[in-house]
């Protein structure tokens, strides 16, 4: 045997070697135990005991207060219905911190109760396989019983977990109950997703607050049920959003272009919504043809408008529409990347002393974002004054930097006129300077001349007070100094803080800009994490700016709310290829034909599998083993 081959002792298990013989689905542990071997750990090791800091901790449970808040009910009544000897239950966020735990008093003087403890961290990385760390990777609940933990010190556990989703499929945490192995139960993980989905209708009850939350199921009785569909609606009948549940029952709901009731039910909105107040479990069909029960919840306080007003109602959606497009979302500067993040605190102590600050980056980097956060951090969101210095010229510089009152009343003026020059309107605010590549040599002496009496007189009768001086180009500072049509004075004024802007795909914080701008285009889109990789692979000459395009033309080319990779991959604009077969088909010439045909039909039929394998004459599970990956 050589050193290669896995050798399996009495145990189930040789050093790092993968065993054989789980307790729970095989592939799913076998991947876990070889994602932890791969990141160097062993079963014989000790988990690594990573924990957070406490005010670490406590701002990330400030974070989660609004989950949290649901969350911890659901805690305490799933403690009360497994109560018994040695078990623990848990929440952890996103990043598999634990940032609550109830723990009876045998578990609390265990090892694994010392563990789990708030701020404890339960990643693969760090705790190798548990069910908490699976299920944040999987995205499905698990149970990891005994052995199948990867190291041996777990092994007398029995865990179950199951994640938390929000309304746009995103992952918000997970829910865990933690017992000895001999008390291993399948009823215990139906008990755990419950409380997971408790907390996500609640959550999603609460993020519709102001709307008409309607439940249908296909049958009567589990419309009590976390199996029922929530969908809410405004008071006209358009739906605002729906859960995961009632996503899947109304296949084909399109949440992004908004839909009316009447699009998805064969019943007007009109007919049924005065029965539904009343307290009724009405009978209705969906567009598609099934029957389903639906009621309204009882608490619900919106009112309902009178349908029979066509004119009004009218009108009263235009007005609504309008608050909504009025309603703008506040752009957020990213700005994770630690370099950036060390520039930008520069910038601020520059600007606090009275001193220049340069920004520096290629097309698209985000100059002009940078200001304004450098505004937003230093005067609190006082607009700023923008200066093109490709629109001054050797005539034009007095009118537009100076005014009417021209250079010797900027300087002199000691009356109660106020000229209207750029360098008057930013009295008390941040002045930019932009493309200062191109500004004529006689405007650069008299800037430099502006600067130093800001820097060097602070009697009000001198100059308009300016709070900050900014200078922004796609030039590197030290090929300005290379310019020969730049003066030597005028460079030594910009001596102070310099910001150079990484480019895109330098960019440490890459995800971050990504769903920050995805969120300003359409808040209801996300990328699947193929699509994400996609991206981060190909080449941004444009930067952000090319990003912003491009994010755009996904979001309008996308049906439903989940980006995925198929789209890109599809898209000569976006992918600058054809559609590429699977990887297992990749490297066979017989087989590539084949699956590109499947997966070209796939997006030709808007990722409908039934249609496809009637079109092609292929089985459900075929087409899918070709677009796992898309």
């Amino acid at each position: 045997m050589n050193e290669n081959t896995t050798s399996i002792n009495q145990n189930g298990m040789n050093g790092n070697s993968i065993p054989e013989n789980f307790t729970t689905e095989e592939s799913t542990i076998r991947n876990s135990w070889a994602r932890c071997r791969d990141v160097g750990l062993s079963p014989s090791g000790k988990p690594v005991d990573a924990v957070t800091s406490e005010i670490d901790l406590s701002i990330i449970q400030e974070k989660n207060q609004q989950i949290r808040q649901f969350v911890l009910p659901e805690l305490q009544l799933l403690y009360n219905q497994i109560a018994g000897t040695n078990f623990m239950v848990a929440y952890a966020d996103t990043s598999g911190i634990v940032l609550d735990a109830f723990l009876d008093e045998q578990f609390k003087r265990s090892d694994a109760g010392k563990a789990v403890i708030p701020g404890s961290i339960w990643t693969e990385n760090n705790r190798g396989t548990n069910a908490l760390g699976l299920a944040l990777h999987s995205g499905k609940p698990q149970i990891v019983a005994g052995k199948d933990h990867f190291f041996r010190k777990l092994g007398n556990l029995s865990c179950f977990a199951a994640p938390i989703y929000g309304q746009n499929n995103e992952i918000l945490g997970v829910i865990d109950a933690t017992s000895d192995a001999a008390s291993r139960q399948e009823h215990t993980l139906a008990l755990v997703k419950l409380a997971s989905k408790n907390v996500e209708n609640r959550l999603f009850i609460e993020q519709f607050s102001d709307s008409l939350i309607l439940i249908f199921h296909a049958r009567h009785e589990y419309l009590s049920t976390t199996s029922a569909a929530l969908l809410a609606v405004d008071e006209h009948g358009f739906i605002d959003g729906a859960n995961i549940n009632a996503k899947i029952m109304l296949n084909g709901l399109n949440l992004y272009n908004k839909q009316h009731f009447g699009d998805v039910f064969s019943v007007p909105f009109s007919a049924v919504i005065n029965r539904l107040n009343s307290d009724q479990i009405i009978r209705i069909q969906d567009a598609m043809g099934s029957a389903v029960f639906m009621s309204m919840k009882a608490n619900t306080t919106k009112k309902i408008v009178n349908l029979s007003s066509g004119t009004n109602l009218v009108k009263q959606i235009e007005a609504q529409n309008l608050q909504k497009i009025k309603k703008t979302i506040i752009p957020n500067y990213i700005m994770e990347d630690p370099i950036l993040k060390r520039h930008i605190s520069n910038a601020e102590n520059a600007l606090s002393h009275g001193l220049v600050v340069f920004i520096e980056g290629k097309r698209g980097t985000g100059k002009h974002s940078t200001v304004v956060e450098l505004n937003r951090r230093f005067l609190q969101n006082k607009t700023h004054i923008e200066i093109d210095c490709a629109q001054i010229t050797s005539d034009n510089f007095e009118n537009i930097l100076f005014g009417s009152s021209g250079k010797v009343g900027y300087f002199e003026n000691e009356s109660q006129s106020h000229p209207i020059g750029k360098l008057t309107q930013a009295s008390g605010k941040i002045i930019n300077f932009k493309n200062i590549e191109l500004l004529p040599g006689i405007v650069q002496s008299v800037l430099t001349e502006v600067i130093e009496a800001h820097q060097e007189h602070q009697t009000k009768n001198k100059f308009i007070p300016i709070n900050g001086f900014l200078f922004s180009s796609k030039v590197s500072m030290q090929n300005l100094q290379l310019n020969p049509n730049l003066s030597d004075e005028f460079l030594e004024c910009l001596i102070g803080a310099q910001i150079q802007l990484p480019i895109l795909e330098d960019r440490a914080d890459f995800d971050k800009i990504v769903f920050e701008i995805l969120r300003q285009i359409s808040p209801d889109h996300t990328l699947s994490k193929t699509a994400m990789d996609s991206l981060k692979a190909r080449a941004w000459p444009g930067n952000i700016r090319q990003l912003k395009k491009i994010l755009r033309v996904l979001v309008a080319n996308t049906q439903g709310q989940v980006i995925r990779n198929a789209i890109i991959q599809t898209d000569q604009n976006l992918s600058g290829s054809e559609v590429q077969p699977c990887s297992s088909c990749l490297q066979s010439s017989a087989r590539k034909e084949n699956c590109i045909l499947i997966r070209k039909t796939w997006l030709d039929t808007g990722q409908n599998v039934s249609l496809v394998a009637r079109r092609l004459g292929l089985s459900r599970t075929t087409i899918y083993k070709h677009i796992k990956d898309m």
